[in-house]
């Protein structure tokens, strides 16, 4: 069965010679065996673009489908004599296409690109006290260091810099691999010198001329007023140190807010349950709440029923902002008696007779 070119590459037939190089550099990104693509759809890809890319093969392909110029069908070698480079190159970039393979050519010599370290991300519990009102937690994690003996510059005191004996000075590495599209060239970064081409010497023991190092921190890390569960802290450059001289990344710490037996956050408001005795809700009485902020005196007015909420304002959780707080709720819990004396039942039997 012939093949459709037009959509092997997802084009439209009438689609324009940059439509078409463009589809072709994300399909050949996305299939490239080198990438964990597909090889046969890599292989695909590669002759359809052959053919819509050059303007005789299109226009043949266009009139008399896959068999042209006496080429043969399915199974054959067709008319196209399938190539590689393909003859529709020329006008195209590859160098765009295998930077993003092979990690870009790199490696010019003496200079080499300053990556930023990466970010670390870690999980922190924090207690229910210390999200609402804040506090600060000491935390030790690994990561990527500057040398402690060299300071970064992966030599030792009165180092010179030399050509890197791996690359020969030129800061990458080429390998060759013949398949069956045909020879491919690999550039990679000089994994010694990191694309510099120059290596000191002589190169310091600790990091063997890496100027870096795989170490423990200690930090001490204070948590703003108000935080919520899920919620990030940053903190600029506590993150990997770059292996090629860049700015060191960022720490992100994500927070998670362990539950509390007693409050329980509604947006700014806390919200917790103080138990009562009938006694107290049917004659009012001033008692003491334990809240986060130490003991309050709280006014129970007469003939409170459970489940009444008494608002105290100002006592809830700290904003966002950190400025401003919201409102502590205390739901009313009247305590009935399990077991009521002889005095108790009298009591409740006259209250019966009065019609409560």
């Amino acid at each position: 069965m012939p093949k459709d070119y037009y959509k092997t590459l997802g084009v439209a037939r009438n689609a324009t010679k940059e439509e078409i190089k463009k589809r072709y550099r994300e399909l050949a990104h996305k299939y490239h065996p080198d990438k964990g693509g597909d090889e046969a759809s890599f292989k695909e890809i590669n002759e359809a673009y052959q053919v819509l890319s050059d303007e005789r093969k299109r226009s043949q392909y266009d009139q008399f489908g896959q068999i042209f110029e006496g080429g043969a069908g399915p199974g054959g070698q067709g008319g196209f004599g399938f190539e590689w480079p393909p003859s529709g190159f020329a006008d195209f970039d590859f160098s765009e296409v295998f930077e993003d393979f092979f990690g870009g050519l790199g490696g010019t010599r003496g200079k080499t690109r300053e990556r930023r370290g990466k970010d670390i991300r870690l999980d922190l519990k924090v207690s229910f006290e210390e999200a609402v009102l804040g506090g600060k937690k000491e935390i030790e994690f690994a990561k990527l260091s500057r040398c402690s003996r060299c300071n970064g510059s992966g030599g030792e005191t009165g180092a010179k810099l030399k050509n890197c004996p791996h690359c020969q000075g030129k800061g990458n590495i080429q390998k060759t691999q013949r398949t069956f599209l045909g020879s491919f060239t690999q550039v990679s970064t000089c994994p010694e010198c990191l694309g510099t081409g120059k290596r000191p010497d002589p190169v310091c023991y600790q990091c063997d001329g890496r100027g870096i190092e795989h170490g423990v921190e200690k930090l001490e890390v204070f948590i703003p007023k108000g935080v919520r569960d899920g919620e990030a802290l940053k903190i600029t450059g506590k993150g990997d140190a770059s292996i090629t001289g860049g700015i060191p990344g960022d720490l992100y710490i994500n927070i998670h807010e362990l539950p509390h037996k007693i409050f329980r956050r509604q947006g700014d408001d806390i919200i917790m349950q103080f138990p009562i005795k009938l006694s107290q809700a049917i004659l009012g009485e001033i008692v003491n709440v334990d809240t986060l902020d130490g003991k309050l005196l709280l006014k129970i007015p007469e003939g409170t029923q459970s489940g009444d909420i008494l608002k105290v304002r100002g006592k809830g959780a700290y904003v966002t902002s950190g400025y401003g707080r919201g409102d502590l709720l205390i739901e009313i819990k009247v305590e009935v008696p399990r077991k009521a004396g002889k005095k108790v039942k009298e009591i409740a039997e006259g209250l019966k007779e009065e019609g409560f």
